[in-house]
């Protein structure tokens, strides 16, 4: 896998088509939502802040992937554009932990906020959710490969692993 790296920033998304790899290095409190159409060998990023929505204070220009439902939309909308298919789509979430022991309760930190606001998205979003490694108290790092649709997690002070599922939905 020396394919060449694309790194993902806070609040941005990208979307690859045939080979490469898309990568999210320290993942804390926010999310990693991945979306991958393995007929069409696509597949896309992006790197959640906050769930959402986007109080009217907050200025459009920029981070189309800064919420949750804003970046679920441009993924899919990313995709489509690509020859992409939702009924197709192998969907995944990576990250929301908390990191600080004087935050809030484990259940309603802003990590838990992200989880639950981009499953809701992606779960509008169609497809399939096949990889969910989130919550828990240690940041992550996230590599998507194409073409073969492999995502790589690693916790902090871990080696690189294959993504599980914890829970598999379909809508």
């Amino acid at each position: 896998m020396d394919e060449e790296r694309t790194t993902v920033g806070i609040g941005e998304l990208a979307v690859l088509e045939g080979s490469g790899t898309l990568a999210i290095y320290g993942l804390g409190s926010c999310v990693a939502v991945v979306l991958y159409d393995p007929d069409k060998r696509v597949g896309g990023m992006a790197h959640v802040l906050l769930p959402g929505p986007r109080p009217s204070s907050d200025c459009r220009a920029g981070l189309p992937a800064k919420y949750a439902d804003e970046a679920c939309q441009a993924l899919c909308l990313a995709l489509e554009s690509k020859g992409g298919a939702r009924r197709r789509w192998r969907a995944g979430i990576v990250g929301g932990a908390r990191l600080f022991s004087s935050e809030t309760p484990l259940e309603t930190g802003v990590g838990a906020r992200n989880i639950e606001g981009a499953l809701k998205a992606l779960l509008n979003s169609g497809g399939e959710l096949v990889w969910n490694e989130t919550g828990g108290v240690t940041g992550r790092s996230v590599l998507f490969h194409l073409p073969e649709g492999r995502l790589l997690v690693r916790a902090l002070g871990e080696g690189w692993r294959e993504a599980s599922c914890q829970v598999v939905v379909k809508k």
